[in-house]
């Protein structure tokens, strides 16, 4: 077996995306449902993972009719293994399926069912005998249940380490409310509990006439939701009316996921103009959804970052000259379009020697301010400040020294203090302190 790290949810979504057209073709009614999954990032071996779930669900396909119904539920559950978590996959179909004689010997090799359908039912080949070898590799098991012209349902578990990076990908999304709509209460359930443990708040209703009530009466009440999503396929009124009544009733503040076991790309247009924002897949996998979220509320951190930009730009400090003493390159190409853009002028030293000899080399009042980095080689930046502080210059002992480095500790901005610095900016650099910092020392 071989043990490499890999994401459950992508692995779902690709067997998913195999039986796409085949189910579309048998016009078979499709549920996948998340009950529980705490951690989706894992070590294993996908490709055998795979081959149980393609055996299974290309069965499922195969096996059930016209019109029919097949259900897959995963869920995470306790696991005695240090390290690992218990996974359990359940997939239940409506189709023929077997008798009590075959099911025992369901997992033997080129075992066939002997029933009336058995003139078009190819037997199941070494197949199942594999997946089931397969997953008791994996320290699980294969279950079967079936009725004769009912159905069956397969119970796969498996055990797999966990990826512990899991937990770190999905912060910031805490205090955030989510309003679920679907036609199918298990469905939001399901939902549901996939928000609550990112520490989001999560209700749900089932049509879209409540849910565009529900979302008026919380923006009445200034407590509008953070994010709504919103099944495509509901009956009724569907996801695309409901998003277009959303609009129109509280404006486009709110963000708009539509969720879908379908192919959307005949609808993407439409929706898009309907006011919706972004589409995720079912399952909701957690990760996903992260990423999603992220996605959806970095934009509306780039928005922001850019009036701001605006605004440093509306400054005008044409005229000034700044020493810039930093060795990185990117933070010196940062720093130097955040000034320019306020029509400073920048000079550069790329450690604290080299600014040293800098001022000392120019003019009283040629630099009007120094944005001075911590670590540097040859010279840090609390010996270059203690240097420029005790050159004998007048003007030297004046000119803003300003700490630029990481370390945002009390201590080190006790130590640049001590050395003679002004004030401290933390790094990456954030434009509204640059700005308050600017207009304090030389605006």
């Amino acid at each position: 077996m071989v043990e490499e790290g890999f994401n459950l949810s992508d692995t779902i979504e690709e067997i998913l995306t195999i039986f796409h057209s085949q189910i579309e073709a048998k016009n078979l009614d499709l549920s996948v449902n998340i009950l529980k999954m705490e951690h989706e990032d894992v070590v294993g071996d996908e490709h055998r993972l795979q081959q149980i779930f393609m055996n299974i669900m290309g069965n499922a396909v195969k096996f059930t009719p016209e019109g029919g119904k097949i259900t897959v539920n995963i869920r995470e559950k306790p696991c005695d293994m240090a390290g690992c978590g218990c996974y359990e996959f359940i997939f239940e179909d409506t189709g023929i399926g077997m008798e009590q004689d075959y099911i025992e010997t369901i997992f033997e090799p080129f075992s066939r069912a002997s029933n009336s359908c058995s003139g078009r039912i190819e037997g199941t080949g070494l197949g199942l005998t594999i997946v089931v070898n397969i997953a008791r590799m994996m320290h699980g098991d294969i279950k079967v249940e079936s009725v004769l012209g009912k159905g069956s349902k397969f119970t796969v578990t498996v055990c797999l380490k966990i990826d512990s990076l899991t937990d770190a990908d999905m912060d910031g999304f805490a205090e955030l409310s989510v309003l679920v709509v679907d036609y199918e209460e298990f469905a939001c359930e399901s939902a549901c509990e996939t928000l609550r443990s990112l520490s989001m708040s999560a209700e749900y209703v089932l049509d879209g006439d409540t849910a565009v009530k529900r979302i008026v009466e919380a923006n009445r009440a200034g407590k509008d939701f953070s994010v709504v999503i919103l099944d495509w396929r509901m009956p009724g009124k569907d996801g695309l009316e409901t998003a277009k009544d959303i609009r129109r009733a509280v404006g486009d503040a709110i963000p708009i996921i539509i969720l879908s076991a379908y192919d959307w790309s005949d609808i993407e247009k439409e929706a898009l103009q309907a006011g919706v924002n972004a589409f995720i897949a079912k399952p909701l996998f957690k990760s996903r959804l992260a990423q999603m979220l992220k996605n959806l509320f970095g934009s509306e951190e780039k928005k922001k970052e850019g009036e701001e930009a605006d605004f440093f730009r509306r400054q005008n400090l044409s005229g000034y000259r700044v020493l810039l003493v930093e060795d990185i390159d990117l933070n010196i190409e940062i720093a130097t379009e955040i000034l320019n853009m306020a029509g400073i002028n920048v000079e550069q030293a790329k450690n604290g020697q080299l600014a040293v000899n800098k001022v000392l080399e120019h003019e009283a009042g040629y630099f009007d301010l120094t944005l001075m980095d911590i670590q540097m080689p040859v010279m840090n930046g609390y010996e270059a400040a203690a240097k420029i502080r005790s050159s004998g210059r007048e003007d030297l002992k004046k000119i803003p020294i300003i700490a630029m480095t990481a370390d945002a500790f009390a201590d080190d901005i006790r130590k640049s203090r001590e050395v003679g610095m002004n004030d401290h900016i933390a790094k990456p650099i954030d434009v509204q302190k640059m700005m308050q910092v600017l207009q304090k020392f030389i605006h």
